[in-house]
């Protein structure tokens, strides 16, 4: 009966490791949550400037739907899809500052 639970114990720490290296494994790069974070912020500070022009108006919401789309990729782990997104609206966002 030892025997048993000693080896019931010791699969069990093998998954709570195991469980807690995928989790590590399976977060974003530092690279990709920090240009989530500076797109989040160009994004905000656009917004605030309140571009009137119809142009500036839809490429703002085109920069929009890019963030929106990176972060539900992330949030899915398809971070080469969000890197991807992420790029393409703060590439948006940098019209506006030129």
């Amino acid at each position: 009966m030892k025997n048993g639970a000693r080896f019931f114990a010791a699969i069990a720490a093998l998954a709570t490791l195991l469980g807690g290296l995928s989790a590590i494994a399976a977060s974003p790069s530092p690279e990709l949550v920090n240009l989530e974070r500076q797109v989040s912020l160009e994004l905000a500070h656009v917004r605030d400037s309140g571009p009137t022009d119809p142009a500036q108006r839809k490429q703002l919401f085109e920069a929009s739907q890019m963030e929106q789309k990176g972060e539900a990729a992330i949030e899915s782990g398809d971070y080469k899809s969000a890197e991807d997104s992420l790029l393409k609206a703060q590439a948006i966002l940098r019209q506006f500052s030129e």
